[in-house]
C-alpha cells in the first residue's frame, strides 16, 4: 500500500511507520496524515499475527509538529458533527495501535507538540534523543483550542487530576529529561542513531505490552474527583479559572471539563467526552 506523508516498512516482524510529509520541514495532523494512519494501523492489525512489534519514527529533524492549523481555521459552526467524527476516526486508530497486543514504541529523534505528543501518547513505550533544545507538551490552550486527540485523557491517567494541570491547563512543555523524571519518556539515548536498536530491545522484552489503563488494577494517580483531596482542588478550580478568562476564553473551561468528567468515567467514554469537546471550539 502506497501513503502520501508516511511509509510502513514491514520487515523481520517489525512494522516501522515512518512520518514524512511530503513538502513540509514538520509532519502535521494534515488531513493526508490521518487517512495515511488510519489506513497504514488496518494494514498492521490484518498482518499482526505476523508482527513482534511497532516502531513510530519520523523522517524529518524533529518527530512531529501537531495540528494543520490552516485546515482548522476554515472550519464553521455546521461543521461540528463532521469533525467530531474525523476525531473519533483517528482515536480509533490510536486505540487499534495501542490495542494490538503486541509492543509499540515511539523513537523521538526531536520535538512533538500538540498532536505530535498525542502521537507519541499512542505508544506503549517512549525513547527519546537527550537534548535539552527538544520540547514535548500540549501548547493547544495557547491556541484558543485543547488537546483532543487523547492528549488530555491520557495525561491525567499518567500524572493524575493535580499532575496534568500544568501541562494541560498551562501549557507547559518539557524536555525529555524532564519527561523521563515525570515518567512520560521512558527512556534516553545520546543520538538518533541508537533508537531504533532500543526500541528493538524493548519489543523483544516485552512481547504483551499494554497501556497502563489497560490493566484491571490501574487507578488514576491520586485519585478520581470523588477523592477528598482532589474533591477540595476542584471545588475552587473554575472560580479561579474564570477569574483568569472572565469567561471570555472557552478553551481553559472546556479542557477542566474534560479532565474532571473523564476521570470520572472509563477510559473510551473519557475520549469520546475530549472529542466533543474539542469539536465544539474547532467548528465553534
Amino acid at each position: 500500500m502506497t501513503f502520501q506523508t508516511l511509509r510502513c516498512e514491514l520487515a523481520d516482524g517489525i512494522a516501522t511507520l515512518s512520518f514524512d510529509e511530503p513538502n513540509s520541514p514538520v509532519n502535521t495532523m494534515c488531513a493526508a496524515w490521518q487517512d495515511d494512519i488510519v489506513a497504514a494501523v488496518e494494514q498492521i492489525a490484518a498482518q499482526k499475527g505476523e508482527l513482534r512489534g511497532v516502531i513510530l519514527a519520523s523522517a524529518k529533524k524533529t518527530f512531529f509538529a501537531g495540528a494543520d492549523l490552516k485546515s482548522v481555521m476554515r472550519l464553521t459552526e455546521a461543521d461540528a458533527p463532521a469533525v467530531f467524527a474525523e476525531i473519533e476516526r483517528l482515536k480509533r486508530a490510536f486505540r487499534t495501535l495501542e490495542t494490538l497486543g503486541i509492543p509499540v514504541v515511539a523513537c523521538l529523534n526531536g520535538s512533538a507538540l500538540g498532536g505530535g505528543w498525542e502521537v507519541a501518547l499512542a505508544a506503549h513505550h517512549r525513547v527519546a534523543v537527550d537534548d535539552p533544545k527538544t520540547q514535548f507538551g500540549l501548547p493547544e490552550l495557547t491556541l484558543g483550542l485543547i488537546p483532543g486527540a487523547t492528549g488530555i485523557t491520557k495525561m491525567t491517567r499518567l500524572l493524575g487530576l493535580m499532575g496534568a494541570q500544568p501541562y494541560i491547563m498551562e501549557s507547559r512543555l518539557f524536555n525529555p529529561r524532564q519527561g523521563h523524571e515525570l515518567g512520560l519518556v521512558h527512556e534516553l539515548v545520546a543520538s538518533d542513531g541508537e533508537l531504533r536498536a532500543r526500541a528493538l530491545a524493548w519489543i523483544a522484552a516485552n512481547p504483551q505490552a499494554k497501556q497502563p489503563w489497560d490493566d484491571k488494577a490501574y487507578k488514576i494517580p491520586g485519585g478520581t474527583p470523588a477523592s477528598p483531596k482532589i474533591a477540595g482542588g476542584l471545588v475552587v478550580a473554575p472560580a479561579m479559572l474564570t477569574a483568569k478568562t472572565h469567561g471570555n476564553y472557552p478553551a481553559p473551561e472546556a479542557a477542566l471539563s474534560a479532565m474532571v468528567e473523564g476521570a470520572q468515567v472509563d477510559y473510551d467514554t473519557a475520549t469520546r467526552i475530549e472529542s466533543r469537546y474539542l469539536a465544539s471550539l474547532m467548528a465553534g
